[in-house]
């Protein structure tokens, strides 16, 4: 319900509370008691690190006990024998006693979840941002795939594209693509190219690497670099080392402060619009969007401030590239592969969104009919019978995610005397990220607290409100100390890239709050009140 994801977009808790209350049975695994897991019917609180291990143990479950969709995989599945030798090695039990739950709850939140006729699995924002991100997510389609999560010959797609291209939804698997990786390295750490770009986490060394290739302007259109990257660092010393740094953004971020340009762009309210993101989100998968076929169009509501210099982002890069002298073409939403459409005598917003709709599955004009927005009830499409010929199949056994999933088999963590926390990410509602940082939304907080459980805190001599600081074998940053019940001991919890605790130019101290916050040591030894 604050990722907003795994949940419809608009209303996650009206939609959860209604869905339970049909029969749904949800299992929440998360190291803290979330609004969430306060509704689950199994709630296993694992320690963190274990996503691996668990899911994997589930999908023993499901195998040993004969519980997945023999028929479907029979038709569509490849890989289950190397699969079934994979999680060989993962003892529920065992696996349950490391994570610190119980190996009756695992075992028996399986088997609801394998039995049930309709469900789905989600990771998300939590999973996602620890290690080993790629082989939870793989391992949530494995079992998803092995229990038939798929929709079927007939049967209705509710997330129709309405503003996006009609398709033809056949009930027929797709052999995984050879072609995941583009061709290449990049110039760091082996890592390969591919579809989505450059991976962002060796941006920073690919700015600071001399040599052929090396980065040496950036444009960050929304982004929040200084903040969001891992190794804070070197990120901040890479941007400040660049010849030229622009951020595009309405909040003076912390990447905005080292940058050499700062554009103003509008806010959404003084631009036309549409729903098209949310039918984009809707075809990355189930859990993603609003979980229904919706559309609106939305003309601008409120006027730009007079005598301001705000942009609409696409006329920056229109105008950037113009000046470059390369040609400003668009390709209608969904459609990377059609004839790409010149832009250049485009003055308006709004022909550009004529433009980048052209081809949808709902007219935008139809949708201009309807300026409260409509839901698409009819005309949703249907889910048409695969050839039987074809012998493609999902495959629940690649080698490469075998082969991380074997490294983390009867994996032992030692404890560390002098790194006895796990740190874990957190989201907010009301705080986006590294941005809408104010007063309106932040609540009263507006540093980024490090939440630990009370008897933690009394352990420590540690009050609300007091400085800590916390250290990895990186590095170390100074926080404020916040109890939160909901957490085992030794646990702390740090919300995700969120700014205001560290003015990036300072790190020649310790990481400090802008003025006002609270107060700034420059070290974690001279302030009274703070605790390592």
């Amino acid at each position: 319900m604050v990722t907003c994801t795994g949940f419809p977009a608009g209303s996650p808790k009206r939609w959860l509370l209604d869905t339970v209350a049909r029969g749904c049975k949800l299992i929440v695994v998360d190291p803290r008691r979330t609004d969430v897991a306060q509704h689950a019917d199994w709630f296993l609180q694992a320690a963190p690190g274990h996503d691996v291990a668990i899911l994997a143990a589930m999908i023993r479950i499901v195998i040993d006990e004969s519980l997945f969709d023999r028929d479907f995989v029979a038709r569509h599945v490849r890989g289950l024998p190397e699969l079934t030798a994979a999680v060989a090695r993962f003892d529920p039990h065992d696996v349950a006693r490391r994570a610190g739950i119980a190996g009756s709850d695992l075992v028996a939140a399986a088997r609801c979840y394998a039995n049930a006729k309709r469900g789905y699995t989600m990771a998300g924002t939590g999973p996602n941002m620890a290690g080993e991100g790629t082989l939870v997510e793989y391992l949530v389609l494995v079992l998803e795939t092995l229990c038939g999560r798929w929709l079927r010959a007939g049967e209705t797609v509710s997330a129709s594209p309405t503003l996006l291209p009609s398709y033809v939804p056949v009930a027929q698997a797709t052999s995984p693509d050879a072609d995941w990786g583009l061709p290449g390295e990049v110039r760091v750490r082996g890592l390969r190219k591919t579809r989505a770009g450059m991976p962002t986490a060796t941006l920073p060394e690919e700015i600071l690497t001399p040599g052929e290739g090396q980065v040496r302007a950036l444009i960050s259109w929304g982004g929040n670099p200084a903040v969001a990257f891992p190794d804070q660092r070197r990120t901040v010393e890479a941007l400040e080392s660049l010849e030229l740094f622009v951020q595009i953004d309405p909040w003076y971020s912390a990447s905005a402060r080292v940058a050499d340009y700062v554009i103003a762009p509008t806010m959404p309210l003084e631009a036309p619009s549409t729903t098209v993101f949310l039918d984009a989100l809707a075809a990355r998968g189930t859990g993603y969007g609003i979980g229904q076929s919706y559309a609106q169009y939305s003309p601008a509501v409120v006027e730009r401030p007079e005598g301001s210099d705000v942009i609409e982002e696409w006329r920056f890069f229109h105008g950037l590239m113009t000046r470059l002298g390369y040609p400003v073409e668009v390709s209608p939403f969904g459609c990377p592969s059609s004839p790409p459409r010149p832009i250049d005598g485009v003055s308006t917003t709004d022909e550009l969104i004529d433009i980048l709709t052209e081809g949808s599955a709902i007219p935008l004009s139809e949708v201009k009919s309807h300026p409260d927005g409509m839901t698409r009830t009819t005309r949703l499409l249907q889910v048409q019978p695969g050839d039987p010929d074809v012998l493609d199949r999902l495959d629940v056994g690649n080698g490469l995610m075998l082969a991380q999933l074997a490294g983390h088999a009867g994996v032992v963590e030692q404890p560390r005397s002098d790194r006895p926390y796990r740190l874990l990410c957190r989201r907010h509602l009301h705080v986006y990220n590294s941005s809408c940082n104010i007063d309106r939304t932040h609540r009263g907080v507006p540093y980024n607290p490090a939440y630990l459980h009370p008897d933690d805190m009394t352990a420590l001599g540690v009050s609300d409100g007091a400085l800590v600081r916390i250290s990895s074998d990186l590095s170390s940053i100074t926080a404020v100390a916040m109890k939160d019940q909901h957490y085992e001991p030794e646990r702390c919890r740090w919300r995700s890239a969120t700014d205001p605790l560290v003015t990036p130019r300072k790190y020649g101290q310790s990481a400090a709050a802008p003025a006002g916050s609270f107060p700034s040591p420059t070290s974690s030894t001279d302030t009274p009140g703070s605790r390592e």
